[in-house]
């Protein structure tokens, strides 16, 4: 059964979803990597979660929107994910130098998605909104000479 989005199918709607949950992410990231030693080990397994959580909706929107190279970002966010999880039981052990480590990565490896994102949103509307446009069509002399594609 495949999910479905519950918000309108509309592309500027499902852009702006995508901003603000991207955004939401950098920002619950940027709390973590500044709370103190007992909260961001206690919080860490909700980092955790909240991190798959905006991956799993950012990967749904990008599938909704039919945005190139989603296969590379699924990817890219297993790496991060899996990187997350070798690193939980060890925060939870007390190592909270590798943990905060891993969150001040996985904070600029997130500016890096909200950048990329960025331009591959660019490039995709431009892309349909050109491929809309009707063809050009190629009248008088060039015609009649098969110049034409």
């Amino acid at each position: 059964m495949k999910s479905r989005l519950p918000i309108a199918p509309d592309a500027q709607a499902l852009c702006a979803v995508l901003r603000h949950a991207r955004h939401s992410l950098c920002q619950r990231v940027a709390q973590a990597s500044d709370a103190p030693d007992k909260p961001f080990a206690n919080g860490f397994p909700a980092l955790v979660a909240a991190v798959e959580a905006g991956f799993r909706r950012e990967e749904l929107t990008m599938e909704a929107l039919g945005i190139p190279g989603l296969r590379e970002r699924r990817q890219n966010n297993a790496l991060i994910l899996s990187a997350l999880h070798r690193v939980m039981p060890a925060v939870e052990g007390g190592n909270l130098g590798l943990g905060r480590e891993v969150v001040g990565a996985l904070r600029d490896l997130l500016e890096l998605h909200r950048m990329s994102a960025e331009v591959v949103l660019a490039v995709s509307a431009l892309q349909k909104r050109f491929s809309a446009r009707p063809a050009c069509r190629v009248r008088g002399l060039a015609a009649r000479r098969g110049i034409a594609a």
